[in-house]
């Protein structure tokens, strides 16, 4: 029902087959993604093996998850503060140094790669693909 609504709303912000991609377009595609996930879920529950009914499973398996879900939301609340102060590009390549560093620890070379890559390749795809105007931050870039 969420997912249809979500279609359904989308409609308000203009036509699906105005020009591509429009304002319409993400929500839509959220909407029908719901829809979506939520009919293999539903499938696959009703295909198991005599109703079998599986056992409890904690909400937060390991110890430290509720702190590492802590930390994560505070990085994100930062990246919103410092996006406009430091750039799209800056803050993208800081918050994929600090997730990757920190919360889940990898090598230096993979995270500064990672990082590097995926400030980049978003730059690319938003900025230039899809003309969004992204912050440019005290240096401009």
């Amino acid at each position: 029902m969420v997912g249809g609504l979500f279609c359904l709303g989308s409609t308000r912000y203009g036509d699906l087959g105005a020009g591509f991609p429009n304002a319409s377009f993400f929500p839509f595609l959220g909407g029908a993604l719901l829809i979506i996930l939520s009919l293999i879920q539903l499938v696959g529950t009703g295909l198991r093996k005599n109703g079998a009914v599986d056992q409890a499973v904690r909400f937060f398996p390991q110890k430290d998850t509720l702190k590492r879900v802590s930390v994560t939301l505070l990085i994100l609340f930062m990246y919103g503060v410092l996006l406009t102060h430091l750039g799209f590009l800056i803050t993208t390549f800081l918050l994929i140094v600090t997730l990757l560093k920190f919360l889940e620890p990898q090598k230096w070379t993979i995270v500064f790669i990672a990082a590097f890559l995926t400030s980049i390749c978003s730059h690319t795809l938003f900025e230039l693909l899809l003309k969004v105007q992204l912050p440019k931050g005290i240096i401009g870039i």
